[in-house]
């Protein structure tokens, strides 16, 4: 008889519309596999597209009712996670190399014919980004949040403990998986959004940038609790609360449970009462508040589609082995989420 866990889901303290966009992308979403990824494997590919990846963008920007707007945002969902699919347990020699010519394209560099298509998505996101009036500020933000935060300081030090399947010390997970969940470049399309960049002197300040770690930490935990299904099938999938919780202090699987939301309430109150007492930020003020307003939505968007959507990426079969991996190669534990 299969085991079930009983699995608590994240509850955020404001409304969460649903966006009319949802599910009317799947044949962009489709194309942009069949073109630019064939480097994936047929079967993966398959896979991606029973994922409706491309209904990110509308459930983390549900008040948005730009198409093309939300459909970039889509198109960058799907190539950061194809990203970190694809290199998670590469050799961290071959994931820098991979980075630095991201952050080349990224700038402005145009990808060769031979060279892997997602630089071609990525390629085509840049040139978005300038036809939506971004300045270059912006994206070299963008672009370097991606190579700094999103795959150095991220993926390339989750890797080797994938790889070694050894378990961080819990302070030092939350701030690995901040960066490997990607939000932290992910959130900046809120200015996409809006049409309005935030300068540097307000990105930068201290409060800003502890809410953007904050954001980070709360979607990876996020994460954890919706994934925690698929993760506990794949030898490698070490990196989540709960199994960090189970080893670290010797509780059962529900004991890490309680204690991991308990760990994400405790962020949610720390991000909603800086969001509250923001700073003075003088003639931006309107817009910081804007902006975060924004990034709420995103992270309560993100939680709506792990539970609404209808993806299969966290079913049995549903995610693709990256190179180097097995796949799933334990037993699937049922998961009934409450």
């Amino acid at each position: 008889m299969n085991k079930q866990f009983e699995v608590p889901m994240p509850v955020y303290p404001w409304a969460t519309p649903q966006s009319p966009l949802s599910g009317i992308f799947y044949e962009e979403e489709s194309n942009w596999y069949d073109q630019d990824y064939q480097f994936l494997s047929p079967k993966a590919r398959e896979t991606y597209k029973k994922m409706r990846l491309v209904d990110v963008g509308s459930y983390m920007a549900p008040t948005i009712l730009d198409k093309e707007k939300v459909l970039s945002l889509s198109r960058y969902v799907i190539y950061m996670t194809v990203t970190d699919d694809y290199v998670e347990i590469l050799p961290v020699k071959e994931i820098a190399a991979f980075r630095d010519r991201i952050f080349e394209v990224m700038m402005g560099d145009d990808p060769k014919p031979e060279e892997k298509g997602i630089l071609r998505q990525m390629q085509t996101g840049r040139k978005e980004w300038i036809r939506f009036g971004m300045p270059d500020f912006w994206i070299e933000r963008m672009a370097r949040n991606y190579r700094d935060r999103f795959i150095t300081d991220g993926i390339m030090e989750e890797s080797p403990y994938k790889i070694s399947k050894e378990l961080p010390p819990i302070p030092l997970f939350h701030l690995i998986r901040a960066n490997s969940i990607g939000m932290i470049p992910f959130i900046e399309q809120v200015s996409l959004l809006t049409g309005f960049a935030l300068p540097d002197n307000i990105y930068n300040h201290t409060v800003v940038q502890r809410l953007v770690l904050l954001q980070a930490i709360i979607t990876a935990l996020q994460n954890d609790f919706a994934t925690i299904g698929k993760e506990l099938s794949i030898e490698t999938e070490t990196f989540n609360i709960i199994i960090l919780l189970q080893h670290h202090n010797n509780i059962s699987f529900e004991e890490a449970c309680k204690e991991g939301m308990k760990m994400h309430d405790e962020f949610v109150e720390e991000f909603v009462t800086l969001i509250d007492n923001l700073p003075d930020f003088g003639p931006y003020q309107k817009e910081v508040e804007a902006y975060f307003y924004y990034v709420k939505l995103m992270v309560s968007g993100l939680n709506a589609w792990y539970y609404k959507s209808g993806t299969l990426r966290y079913e049995p079969g549903g995610y693709p082995s990256p190179p180097n991996g097995k796949g799933e190669t334990i037993p699937r534990v049922k998961i009934k989420h409450y």
